[in-house]
Formats: C-alpha cells, structure tokens, sequence
C-alpha cells in the first residue's frame, strides 16, 4: 500500500468514528480536497463481517448497515489502542456494540486469528473510590483491595491468548479517571495507594461507557481512542424489527405483518408529534418511547407464548387478529402519549384521531370523538369501555378514618390498570408527577394490598443524603441465595421494589447520582458487586418501580440511561372532577352522623374549597421574596381534614361546620402569606 493510501486509512480510522453523521460529508469533502485522486483502500475483514451479522442475530439485533460500520470501528480502534471511549446519548447502541464484537471474536476462535474476549464490567459510581482502587484501614492501616484491583490482576495473570475488556460502565469525571492516566498512557501500569504496580498485558483492553464527555478531563480524553454512537443515525425501524422477531411462535404471519404496519406507520410518527406538539414533565428519549410501546404490548401477547401446558386454539389465534389494532391504540396511547400533561394528552388524541382515519385503522365500536385516555380496551370482551366500568362502586368501609380513605377517581383507575399491567409482566415503571397527585398512594396500595401473594413489595425513600451503601445494604439485607454468585428473594416470590422520591439523591460535584447508578448497574448488567468479598453478585426475580416530582427544589434531572430501562406513566395535575369525586365521597361519609343540615353543604363546601384553590394557583405565584408561594392538593386535604376533626356531639348547625372551614382556610392558606395585600385577597375569596 502507497503511502498517501496508507495516511489516508490512518486519518479515517482515527476521525471517523468521533464525528457525528452530520459532520461525515464535511470530513469527506477535505479528504477529497487533500487527497485528489486517491481511492479509498479497501479493507477485508474476512470472517468477522459474517460474524458480526450472525452475532446480532443470536442476540435479536439487527444488523443495520451503521450499525455494522460501528462495530468494525469499535474492532479498528481496539488493534491501536489500548484504551478507548465508547460515547453516546442512550439507547445508541453502545452496550450492543462491544457485546456484538465479543461474541463474534470469540466464534472466530477456531480461524486463529481472534481469540475469546472476556468482558468484566463495573461502574465506577456504583462503589465509593475506595472501594474501586482499594484502601487502608485509617486506624489499623491494613490494606484493603477494591474492586477494580481483582479485576486487573485476574486479567494479568491469564497466560492464555485470550482477550479481556475492563469496562467502565458509568459517568468519566476528573475525581476516579486520573487515577486511570497512568493506564491509559504508554506507560500501562495501574498504581495503587497501598505502593503496588499492575502492569497491563498486551491482552487488556480498558473501555470506558459514557453518555458524554462534559466532564471528563482533557488529559483523559487525549489518551484514549473515541467511537461516538448516535441513536439518530439508525433510527426506531431496528427495535421494531427486533420486536417483531420475537413475538411468540403461534403468532401467524398476518399477525407480524399487521403489527409491522401499524408500529411503523404510528410510533415514529406520534414520537415526532410528542416532541413538536406537546410538553414532558421528563424528557424522555425516542427509543425509550418506542421501547415502552413494544413492551406494553409484550403484556397482552405473552399469554399465546406455547407451553406444555396450553398452546392458543386457532379461535383465539383469529380472534386475536381482530384485537390487534385495538391493544396497539391502547398501548400507543397508555406509552408515547402518557408522557405529557392533559392539554398534550388532548392534542395527541386529535392527532391519533385523524391518523387512524387517514390510514383506515379506525378501530371498530368507536366513535370518531371518543377521548381514548378515558376508555380502557377489554381483551376479553374485545370491546372498549370505560375506566370507572371496570371497578366495583367504591363506599368507604366502617369505621374508616380521614387519613384511611382512599377514593378511586378515573385518574387513580387508570393509572394504576396500566401500572399493574406492566409490573405483573416484570416490567419496570417510573411514576412523576406533581405533590398531591396520588403517584405514592396507588402504588402502594396496589403493591401493599391487591397484588397478588407471589408479589413482594420492598419500599424504599429516598432523601437528599442517601448514600449508595446505605442503599446496597437494604436491599441486600433483603435478598436471599438462590445459589453460588446468585441472589433473590424467597423461592417463587418476586421483589417489587418501589422507590419513592427516586430524584431526591444529592448529585455530586460533578453530576453524578451513585444510587441511581447502582440500580442502572442491575438494569444493565443485571447485579452488582459484593462489597466484602468483592465478587460479583446476580440479582434475580426483580421488577423496579419508582415514583418522584418534577424536577426543581430539591429533586434533581435525572439520567437518560436511568429512564430508559422504565416505562414512564406521568401523573398530571388531578381534574376538578377528580377533586371533588374525592372529597365529597370523603365528607359524606364522615359527615353521615351529623344533623341533615350540615350533610347537604358538604358538596358547597367542596366546590368552594376547589375554587379557593384554583384562585390560590392562579393569583397567588411564587416569586423570590414569596418562594413558598407553592400550592398543591395536599393543602386541600389538609383543609378538610381540620374539618373532619369536628364531632357530631358538640357541632349541632351548619354556621358552625362553616367558621371551622374559614378557620382552617385561614391556617392553611392565610399563615403562608406574608403582606396584607395577600391576606386582604384571602379574605375577599
């Protein structure tokens, strides 16, 4: 090879797989401009090109043009260097791209020319520094190895030929990377604290996993190679494919190809109209809402899966092919559109509305105006019905008291049917939502009385000063050994762990959130490490579930490769309807040994409470000298909870029950108020 063929390969592969697909004409344009009449060299990969195809395909993958072209760009930088970056926003293909290439490389064992690849895993965040480089007892001075230090020296001490990939899985900042400097450079030794050197064999490869490089130092990011995966660049058809593939095997081919019709032809598209037209309460990624769909519907399709118990009559296989459209509207609606708030849940059914119609997909028995969030699909009875329909009437049982009450609303019905679906199935459900939404209450009934017995729930909440091994400690406390290296809960149980304020932990100097981090280490790589025995633990029989506000105060934004692994349902703020539904049901019960007259004001004072409030929100905002000037539906509740304390032997008439109400109104609302243009205000409502 010439020597202008020879720089020109050496400049592609070095820049090529940094750029974004944007920038790749412009880089192509000067490489024409520098290099006039050079063909490209053409690079034979022999085997591997087959192996990389037939490694996607074990592991349900697509094995898409860019795709491909990553990989072999992740195997270029690999033969020159020995540490390197794989960078990217979430769902890019970055954990697939490096698993690709191991297994391809470990079947082309036999050619000779590849050998195994071992992948040893861990995220720096997950551990204390400590307890990654190792560290000494400050009072006996011991040394204690950490994790990363087991992992280098069983690495060094293969004599074989085989390959191992230390990978860094989790957020670079300039805290725990400089101590990698010394392995990153030419220099190839670990040095550790305690004075040992771990000189790296030509056989180790350091990865590093990261989202984005904001943080990390240049020293750092000029030692390693770079190879940037874009989600955009593949698109949402992949996973579609994906999905379809793996549906189960009784599914006939007019199910596959009416399923490929319809995810394509509306999930790209009510993705793009989510983002354009609608606001989330937490930004969400395309891939993710395309992920959530596919696995709600995963919930209605497990059950024609064959077993050796029950394989699906060929009725239920034909009734099944007229329920199709109907369980995707629902799923479509209850994953993409459940994101944003009731104008964008509005906006979304028009859109869904005049989608349906112009692909004729209009699902039968319902009109053209019918609100498809307040409508729930009966797989059943193949009909749709109402949310409220499909609950028994509701009547507080005797001898309920205010704070034991819990009134189902549309609302609640609905959220809670989707939640349940999802978590029965091992799915995984984050709940955000403003404070007083009733996000915590519904989950924890459902998990602490109506799921069923095999259903365990574990509640965890989070504050600001959570520590991540206060949180490995819980949760390990929990677990019990199914057998060597894998933990769980007891035998034929299933853990849901529900986290309430999954936002709240402190982020570090630099951004990071080690709890979270340590639950995405379980999502990924599903375990995480032993902290005493340093090994690696599996955990199994796990679904998480997690609740939290929108960020601002204390909460913080939380990672993308967090949200990912969740469907999200968002809890918007609650209707009049759903206000007032809970509230008069609340009173008339505790007001039923009251004289008659005070029971018929009970429904006044509900629609005079909600009016209260609704002024309160418009009229009365939170400015920096009025900070506190925030007002949700727990003050509602704590209104009428002072009122619900008076009893029926001392109150006799309404005029009463109604200066209790202005009293409590005047303790609630009229104690936060800090000037008497507020106050006078009060007064007048």
């Amino acid at each position: 090879m010439d020597e202008d063929k020879l720089l020109l390969r050496a400049l592609r592969d070095v820049n090529v797989p940094k750029f974004l697909k944007d920038d790749l004409p412009l880089f192509e344009n000067i490489i024409i401009d520098l290099f006039p009449g050079v063909e490209r060299p053409k690079i034979d990969y022999g085997r591997l090109l087959d192996a990389i195809h037939e490694s996607s395909k074990g592991l349900n993958l697509q094995p898409v043009d860019p795709f491909v072209a990553k990989v072999i760009q992740l195997y270029d930088t690999i033969q020159v260097r020995h540490g390197l970056m794989l960078v990217g926003p979430t769902g890019g293909g970055k954990t697939c791209n490096y698993r690709v290439l191991q297994k391809a490389c470990t079947s082309l064992k036999e050619l000779g020319k590849f050998e195994p690849v071992h992948v040893h895993c861990l995220n720096p965040k997950s551990i204390t520094m400590g307890q990654m480089y190792g560290q000494s007892d400050p009072i006996t001075q011991e040394w204690t190895d950490g994790v990363l230090n087991i992992l280098m020296r069983a690495a060094v001490k293969d004599t074989s030929e085989d390959k191992h990939w230390i990978m860094f899985d989790g957020p670079v900042d300039a805290i725990w990377i400089e101590n990698m400097n010394t392995v990153l450079d030419d220099n190839k030794k670990l040095c550790l604290n305690s004075g040992e050197i771990i000189a790296l064999s030509p056989q180790i490869t350091v990865m590093f996993e990261v989202e984005d490089l904001a943080v990390a130092s240049p020293a750092t990011v000029s030692r390693c190679g770079m190879v940037y995966m874009e989600p955009g660049a593949m698109g949402l058809e992949p996973l579609i494919d994906s999905w379809i593939e793996q549906l189960p095997s009784t599914f006939r081919q007019s199910h596959k190809d009416l399923l490929h019709t319809l995810t394509k032809g509306f999930i790209p598209n009510g993705i793009n109209f989510i983002r354009k037209s609608c606001r989330e309460m937490v930004t969400t990624m395309d891939n993710n809402l395309c992920a959530s769909c596919l696995r709600l519907m995963d919930c209605y399709f497990d059950s024609y899966r064959p077993t050796e118990v029950k394989t699906p009559s060929k009725e239920e296989l034909d009734e099944l092919q007229k329920q199709l459209v109907p369980i995707f509207i629902f799923s479509l609606v209850w994953s993409v559109g459940i994101t944003t708030d009731q104008h964008g849940r509005s906006l979304f059914n028009d859109w869904l509305w005049r989608e349906l119609i112009k692909q004729n997909q209009r699902p039968p028995g319902l009109k053209d105006d019918a609100f498809l969030y307040d409508l729930c699909y009966n797989v059943e009875k193949s009909e749709w019905v109402g949310w409220m329909e499909t609950i028994p009437g509701y009547s507080p049982p005797s001898q309920s008291t205010y704070d034991g009450i819990v009134v189902p609303t549309l609302d609640s019905v609905r959220m809670t049917a989707v939640f349940k679906t999802l978590v029965l199935n091992r799915h995984h459900a984050l709940c955000p939502g403003p404070t007083g939404t009733g996000k915590t209450v519904n989950i924890s009934q459902y998990l602490g009385r109506e799921a069923p017995e095999y259903l365990q729930s574990v509640f965890i909440t989070f504050s600001a000063q959570t520590h991540v091994n206060q949180l490995q400690d819980l949760l390990d406390g929990k677990f019990e050994k199914r057998r060597r290296g894998v933990f769980g809960p007891p035998a034929r149980k299933v853990f849901a762990i529900f986290v309430d304020d999954f936002n709240m932990p402190k982020k570090e100097e630099y951004g990071a959130q080690p709890p979270l981090e340590l639950l995405r280490q379980w999502f990924d790589h599903k375990g995480w490490y032993d902290r005493k025995e340093l090994t690696f633990r599996e955990i199994v029989d796990v679904c998480m579930v997690a609740a939290m506000g929108p960020p601002g105060g204390g909460r913080t934004f939380i990672s993308n490769r967090v949200i990912r692994h969740y469907n999200v349902l968002t809890y918007p703020d609650l209707g009049k309807t759903s206000i007032a539904t809970i509230f008069n049901t609340i009173l008339k019960y505790l007001f039923a040994p009251f004289d008659e007259s005070i029971q018929k004001i009970t429904e006044t004072l509900v629609e005079s409470q909600i009016t209260v409030f609704e002024k309160a929100l418009k009229e009365l905002l939170p400015t920096p000298s009025k900070s506190h000037y925030t007002f949700n539906l727990r003050d509602i509740w704590k209104v009428f909870q002072g009122v619900c304390s008076l009893s029926p032997k001392i109150i006799n008439n309404k005029l009463q029950v109604l200066r209790c109400w202005v009293h409590e109104n005047c303790r609630v609302f009229g104690d936060r108020l800090i000037d008497d243009p507020d106050r006078q205000w009060l007064r007048k409502t």
